[in-house]
């Protein structure tokens, strides 16, 4: 045997190849079960592509918006130079759609801080505050739209109208966790520090410097708030991009002829992302067989319809950031190989390290 199999760090990482290629498998596996593959073929070639276009644009320019959203949280007054934030947004996000665990939010943040003065424990902060606004924002979608099914007495049948009841409590329970965590952070920063450096007690000896300096980081971007221009810019930045991006759905169905009312693209777009958290390469199947749920069981799709269009949906939403991330990909030089390295090692290699940008 080579000796290659008894280094940990090896093994380990084809343990994790190998799960990974059965998760989605099995994912992959249930989501075509019971599908027609000729009829399935037979709705792919019947779809309109005018009605695809309006959908590739809006994906293309959320991700500018993510861009332009990232610029103002990492520094409002003085934002890093657009190419180097949108050229690692871009290779970020098509990171998570080719590579599992969201490699992304850890990649993008390490290629900024090669590229510009902001360091890289600064950067990923940042992310976690973009990632409490997308969420706020998906729970803000879901709950409109059970508040608009509940409202007008729409029925999907009991069984499912549990099911929104519930998923609704717990949804109003998140958003109003995320709200009282930003609000402690913001106004008893001190307080909460010394909760979480309890908690990280608990934690491995090696994650516990890691897991409060990402706090710190964290806390830096909560300084919005002392700056309203910024702040209205952002919030308005992240309405532009979940419209967009539930707008793709909206424009995917009717390509097929099939229109359903735009709310449904709230909840669409919610159970797809809860199927993207799924650690599969790009949320292949996860993505999938969530959005299949949803369009058989509460829109009475067909099983290959429903086929069709999950595997449309997911290409309008990734094929724009696949593009424009390869074509900067290939412009830089890089290799996937590189950037596997940078996702593990992220702060391996920084640009200046000059004073923190966000301080």
């Amino acid at each position: 045997m080579n000796r290659v199999w008894y280094n940990p760090q090896v093994l380990k990482r084809k343990i994790r190849i190998v799960v990974i290629a059965v998760l989605t498998l099995v994912l992959l596996g249930l989501f075509l079960r019971n599908s027609n593959p000729d009829r399935v073929a037979h709705l792919l070639r019947s779809v309109q592509p005018m009605w695809l276009l309006p959908g590739f644009a809006a994906n293309l320019l959320a991700l500018l918006c993510r861009a332009l959203r990232w610029r103002t949280i990492l520094r409002p007054d003085d934002p890093p130079r657009f190419y180097p934030t949108f050229f690692s947004t871009a290779i970020g996000f098509m990171s998570s759609a080719i590579l599992p665990i969201r490699a992304g939010d850890v990649i993008r943040p390490a290629l900024l801080s090669r590229r510009t003065d902001i360091r890289f424990s600064s950067a990923l902060g940042t992310v976690v505050t973009e990632r409490l606004l997308d969420l706020t924002a998906v729970v803000t979608l879901f709950l409109t739209f059970v508040v608009i099914s509940l409202s007008r007495g729409e029925s999907f049948g009991p069984a499912r109208m549990v099911f929104l009841r519930s998923a609704g409590s717990v949804a109003a329970l998140v958003f109003v966790g995320v709200v009282v965590f930003v609000a402690a952070t913001f106004f008893f920063r001190e307080r909460v520090r010394r909760l979480l450096g309890w908690v990280s007690r608990m934690m491995p000896m090696k994650w516990r410097g890691s897991f409060m300096n990402f706090f710190d980081a964290f806390v830096i971007s909560l300084k919005l708030p002392n700056n309203p221009l910024a702040l209205a810019k952002v919030l308005a930045l992240t309405v532009c991009i979940w419209i967009l991006l539930t707008s793709q759905f909206f424009f995917v169905v009717r390509a097929f002829g099939h229109p359903l009312p735009y709310r449904a693209s709230f909840l669409v777009t919610a159970m797809s992302i809860l199927g993207l958290s799924i650690p599969t390469p790009g949320g292949v199947g996860g993505f999938h067989k969530a959005c299949q749920i949803v369009l058989v069981n509460f829109y009475a799709f067909d099983v290959d319809t429903s086929v069709a269009v999950a595997l449309i949906f997911h290409l309008v939403g990734t094929a724009p950031v696949l593009l424009t991330g390869a074509l900067l990909f290939a412009h830089e030089g890089l290799t996937i190989r590189q950037l596997e390295d940078i996702g593990e090692h992220p702060g391996e290699i920084h640009g200046s390290q000059g004073e923190d940008s966000l301080t």
